[in-house]
């Protein structure tokens, strides 16, 4: 899912004027797509805050002063120790509906589904993420077909809890069916 929330994140930049750094030294803006399913990712982020302080201090004589910012999951506990280290922090489910620019032109990270149900005592999905929401087979099917139609060869279908999908609108057995036959 990072992957394919990162792709949706790069397509609305770069529809904001934004382009990709060639280093991390140059950038005006850092993004850091985040996951809080385990607590070294979370220390790793932490970790990050001297880095920042140290490119914000070489930004300082620059035009453009570097500019940070968080998404992805992120438990309301770490939303606030966040705030003292990123500009800005923004909600990962405000980009599950933009269409995403894809990295390569082989492998397309097509989300199905969205968030868990099911509040397992080690997973903070259902916290970050919300309840599921599946997409409806349509808007799949028609993501599918586009990649198909620009040659890409594998299509990794997403989602936090795959095992749950359920289309709003079709049974599992007949979307799979529309997929294979694309």
């Amino acid at each position: 899912m990072n992957k394919s929330d990162s792709e949706r994140i790069a397509a609305v930049l770069e529809n904001k004027g934004y382009q990709p750094a060639s280093n991390v030294n140059e950038a005006d803006l850092i993004v850091v797509n985040m996951c809080s399913v385990r607590q070294s990712a979370v220390d790793r982020v932490y970790g990050l805050a001297p880095k920042f302080q140290k490119l914000r201090e070489k930004s300082a004589s620059r035009r453009t002063k570097l500019k940070t910012v968080l998404t992805g999951c992120i438990l309301k506990k770490d939303r606030g120790k966040f705030k003292e280290i990123f500009d800005s922090i923004w909600n990962i489910n405000d980009y599950r509906d933009i269409p995403p620019k894809y990295q390569t032109n082989f492998r397309a990270f097509i989300p199905i589904s969205n968030g868990c149900n099911n509040f397992c005592t080690y997973c903070v999905v259902p916290f970050t993420r919300g309840p599921l929401v599946c997409r409806n087979h349509n808007e799949i099917l028609k993501e599918s077909k586009n990649v198909i139609q620009k040659g890409f060869k594998e299509i990794w279908l997403l989602g936090q809890n795959v095992n749950d999908y359920h289309s709003p609108t079709d049974y599992l057995g007949k979307f799979l069916d529309s997929l294979y036959q694309s």
